[in-house]
């Protein structure tokens, strides 16, 4: 009985993070935040939004925001190709939305203090980061060959939010 419950809470402490690329670096969300993952990538531009809002997606009938997270993340944009996929979001994490990826990877399995979250030990910035890439930062895992980066995939709507308010004052 002691064992099943020991067990029990070993398993508890194993997170599990959708994982894709961008720019050659591995990311990875909260597996229970995803509805999807889908290659359909045709969308419909919206003008005069911000840059990182690539548009609209129609998936089934249901209408997503899409959100170019290499924009978001500081990296150059670049053309949607065979391997780049969209990520979509529960209900839960926020309107509905999506994230474009350059490509998906496997699910990833993490012991809970695997992750380093920086973000709780250090509330000053880091030196060359951008608040909006800090404040979607959900910390770093080692693994063996490389490192995960988990985003906070909660706090990705927020930041668009944040950049229409901008932009809107700046008129």
């Amino acid at each position: 009985m002691q064992a099943a419950k020991e067990e029990e809470a070993v398993e508890a402490q194993k997170l599990q993070f959708c994982t894709f690329r961008i720019s050659g670096r591995r990311f990875g969300v909260d597996v229970l935040d995803v509805k999807e993952i889908n290659s359909e990538v045709d969308f419909t531009p919206i003008f005069h939004a911000p840059e990182e809002v690539k548009g609209y997606v129609n998936i089934r009938g249901q209408i997503y925001l899409l959100l170019d997270l290499r924009l978001i993340l500081g990296f150059e944009s670049k053309k949607v190709d065979e391997l780049s996929r969209i990520v979509l979001f529960k209900p839960e994490v926020g309107d509905p939305f999506g994230v474009l990826v350059d490509s998906i990877d496997d699910i990833e399995t993490v012991d809970e203090d695997q992750i380093e979250n920086r973000r709780k030990e250090d509330r000053e910035l880091p030196e060359g980061v951008e608040r909006r890439v800090f404040d979607i930062g959900g910390g770093v895992c080692k693994l063996e060959d490389e490192l995960l980066i988990i985003t906070n995939s909660r706090n990705i709507l927020n930041i668009i939010d944040n950049l229409k308010t901008g932009s809107l004052e700046s008129i």
